[in-house]
Formats: structure tokens, sequence, C-alpha cells
């Protein structure tokens, strides 16, 4: 009976504590269509729900470092000016998105996390290339090579790390490539052009995150390649709320704990992707749903002894719940 009733209250915290909450997605800064705020009122930062974000600017010289966020929209114009333009367009599903500029005189990026939401890993950020730095890499100008090379034979890469850090102490690292030409194929080659997502998971607990930027090419005094990134929709499996328009209704996800099999019982208003995620951030199973019913069973025999996350994705909505694999 004890046994019976531990796991029920595993089932009901598993599938309601851990709903994917948005930690930042720059939405609440209530930036105007096709504009940007980088630094220059001298508040040294700004804060976008749990996240609070570095940034210095300099009057002296009207530069920044850190990071800005934006609505700006230019995919097309190349150089310094438009350095605060997504490559996308847009945001991640949205129009406001983070604008990350770093500089090896001033020190890494950093996002401190607020306390309330450092109890449960982070799971992903959405990250694509600055409009300034894409542009430079595919074509080269003045200062920095085209990647590749005119023959297209180079080994040029353009990396991110984001480092995880709990009370001053380095827990993990992951590494991004932005732009990655060191393949034997050149058809593999290729520069980030869309919002890609990076789990976080591996990092553990954390309750702030450093980015820094590094190139294959580089001169006498550091890297070349224009160092902007820009981020979106930063989750966690921090929960403040229930989400009312779920993209699964009357979800049901059982045994939890299992040895073998989950079945995900449902109504999908829309197709649905499902994703289940270690806690490495390694996709070990992914596939799509149609609208409609959901009576489906996965098999989890051959995966290891652990905690997973089990996602569904829709155009506009993420629930995300852990699974115990015992």
């Amino acid at each position: 009976m004890r046994k019976f009733l531990l796991l029920t209250l595993v089932v009901f915290t598993s599938l309601f504590w851990a709903q994917a909450q948005n930690v930042s997605n720059f939405e609440d800064l209530n930036l105007p269509v096709d504009s940007f705020w980088n630094g220059s009122d001298l508040s040294g930062g700004f804060t976008s729900k749990l996240a609070n974000y570095s940034n210095t600017f300099n009057s002296t010289y009207s530069s920044w470092g850190g990071f800005a966020y934006s609505s700006k929209t230019d995919t097309i114009t190349a150089g310094f000016a438009n350095m605060y333009s997504s490559i996308t367009g847009s945001g991640h599903y949205s129009a406001t998105y983070g604008v990350g500029y770093y500089s090896a005189f001033s020190g890494p990026l950093s996002i401190s996390i607020d306390p309330v939401a450092t109890n449960t890993p982070l799971t992903s950020i959405f990250v694509t290339n600055n409009t300034y730095a894409y542009l430079s890499m595919r074509d080269g100008d003045a200062y920095s090579k085209k990647f590749g090379g005119t023959a297209g034979n180079d080994s040029d890469w353009f990396m991110l790390t984001i480092t995880g850090y709990k009370a001053g102490v380095l827990t993990d690292t992951i590494n991004f490539f932005l732009a990655d030409y060191r393949f034997a194929n050149n058809t593999n080659d290729y520069i980030v052009k869309d919002w890609t997502e990076i789990y976080l998971m591996k990092l553990g607990l954390v309750d702030s995150l450093s980015f820094t930027l590094n190139s294959s090419d580089t001169g006498a005094y550091g890297m070349n390649t224009p160092a902007y990134f820009c981020i979106d929709n930063m989750s966690s499996m921090y929960d403040v709320s229930i989400a009312e328009n779920k993209s699964i209704q009357n979800l049901s996800i059982y045994p939890n704990p299992t040895t073998d099999f989950i079945n995900i019982k449902g109504i999908a208003n829309t197709n649905t992707q499902i994703q289940i995620i270690d806690m490495k951030g390694a996709i070990i199973h992914n596939e799509i749903i149609a609208q409609g019913s959901i009576n489906k069973r996965i098999n989890l025999q051959r995966l290891n002894s652990g905690l997973f996350v089990i996602r569904f994705i829709s155009e506009n909505n993420i629930q995300q719940y852990r699974i115990i694999k015992e």
C-alpha cells in the first residue's frame, strides 16, 4: 500500500510539476517594432522575466558590450551598422530577441537566473546568427574572411560556448557551432540561419550562465569574425502555473516511474511533435502525431535508468514533463 501511494505521488508531481516554464523570452520588455535597446540609459543591464542580462555602455564612444535586445528585421544589409538584427528577421516565433556582443577585453557575457527558478535544471535556449556576423562569414568583408576561402576548402568555424555556474562553481560547458566548414565534403559546411534549440540540461542546476565566442579567423588583435549572436526563449522545468491553452488536452502519461513502456493518452489540438530527451540533452525519441485523439505506447526498455523529459511541441506551445525510468 505504501509503495502504491508513493508511486501515485510521483505520477502526480511528475505530470504537474514540470510544465515547461519560459524563464526569459524578451516579449515582456515591450520594445517598439524595428528598434533596439543597447544600454545607453547606463542601467548596466536588464531583466526579462526570471533572467537578468549584463550590459556595459561607453558613453564616450557610444559603444556597448554584453547583451542588448532588439526587434530589428533587416536580414540583407551587411556591415557594422546592422549589428542588432537576427539573420531570421525576428525572434523565435516572436518579435523581440536578445543580441549578444562578446569582447575579449570585457570578458564573457553573463545571465543570472532568479533564485526561484534555480532548483530545477534549465532545459534549453534558442540561438541563431546575427545578420552582421552571418553575412560577414558568408561573403567576407574588409575585416573578416569569407568562410571556406575562395575554393571553399578552408576549415573555418565560429563557436559559441555556454558555461553554467552554481554559487560561483563551474558545473559544465556546452559548445555550439554557429558555423562549421571543417567537413571533408564541402556540401556539409554550414552557417546557422534558423533558430536552433540548444539543450542545457547537461549543465545541471545553475544560477548563472556565461557566453563566449571563438573563431578560426583571428588576427593580431583577436577574432576577426564579428562577435555577435542572437538568443531567445530560455526555458526550464520550473513551473509557476499550468498553461491554459495546451497543445494536448486531457493528457495522461503512465506509468511513471516505469520499467519498460509509457502510455500517452489525450487530444491533440494540432499536429504535434513528441520528443523524449535525456539529461544530457540528447533526443532519444522523436515523432510527429496527427491532430486528434492520442493513444500511444512508447518502448523505453533500451534506455538506462534515470530521469528523462518528454516534450510535446506544437506551433505555438510546448508542454514538457519529466518521466522516470527505473
